[in-house]
């Protein structure tokens, strides 16, 4: 509905499979809730015929013909990795698809997909204080031009600076069982935060903002996928791109970060 009136090709679509909830087959995922608040199940399934059958689904719930990046939403243990991407093949092969992506693959993974099909992106966590990939996701999803769609930038608020020591979460938050929040890394966190805010402030910017740019800047690093519960804090969010960050400001907060030592 947004982008009804946009030519087709200003727009850039990019949507899941691979998560059923209608389905009891596949690698068991979680728990949750339908629209209506009945219990469900929901299963990382990603076998051929799903696979197409959730495109064709997707494609008409979208009111497009073609989807711009059908990314895997978790690997499935129940499935070849080699049948997924034979699926999303046949799809790039009948237009309905441009390009093939994955989320939360390791390189091992990424390597044998690409036996089948070229991947032109990996979906992975990544924030200021959760920074394994780059270790070897990175280095090799540099090397070999991939991109990488980082989700949890703000590490589920913690990075905001909203939320302090003592913070109570309300019954069925499932942030109160994350590891970021237990223990005193909310504290250090904060700390951490009230070391950089100053630069922040410096330029024009909120922690947030600042925190996105300085992702968004890390090498290797193509977009921050940062959330938003309305239109106001999605443009605040794009405003971070306008913040201009010099080397001894990128510097400053790696030193700080350096100095963070998380359980």
């Amino acid at each position: 509905e947004a982008i009804k009136g946009i030519p087709r090709d200003k727009v850039q679509i990019l949507t899941k499979y691979g998560m059923r909830w209608d389905l009891a087959k596949g690698d068991f995922g979680f728990k949750s809730r339908d629209n209506d608040g009945n219990p469900i199940d929901v299963y990382k399934y990603s076998g051929k015929e799903s696979i197409i059958r959730e495109c064709e689904a997707s494609l008409k719930r979208l009111g497009t013909d073609y989807i711009d990046l059908y990314q895997m939403h978790w690997p499935d243990k129940t499935t070849p990795i080699e049948e997924s991407m034979e699926a999303v093949l046949r799809l790039i092969e009948q237009g309905k698809v441009r390009q093939a992506g994955v989320s939360n693959y390791s390189v091992e993974q990424m390597q044998r997909a690409e036996r089948v099909l070229k991947l032109a992106a990996n979906q992975v966590p990544f924030s200021m204080i959760n920074r394994g990939i780059e270790a070897e996701l990175v280095p090799y999803c540099v090397q070999h031009k991939k991109a990488i769609l980082g989700y949890s930038p703000m590490e589920r608020g913690l990075l905001t600076g909203k939320i302090k020591p003592g913070h109570t979460f309300a019954d069925g938050d499932h942030r109160a069982n994350y590891r970021f929040f237990k223990g005193d890394t909310i504290e250090k966190t904060d700390a951490f935060l009230r070391k950089i805010k100053p630069l922040a402030d410096d330029k024009g910017a909120s922690l947030s903002q600042l925190v996105l740019r300085w992702t968004i800047d890390r090498p290797g690093i193509t977009v921050a996928l940062a959330g938003a519960r309305n239109a106001d804090q999605a443009i605040q969010n794009a405003r971070a791109a306008d913040i201009q960050l010099a080397a001894a400001d990128i510097a400053f907060i790696d030193r700080q970060l350096d100095e963070l030592e998380l359980a």
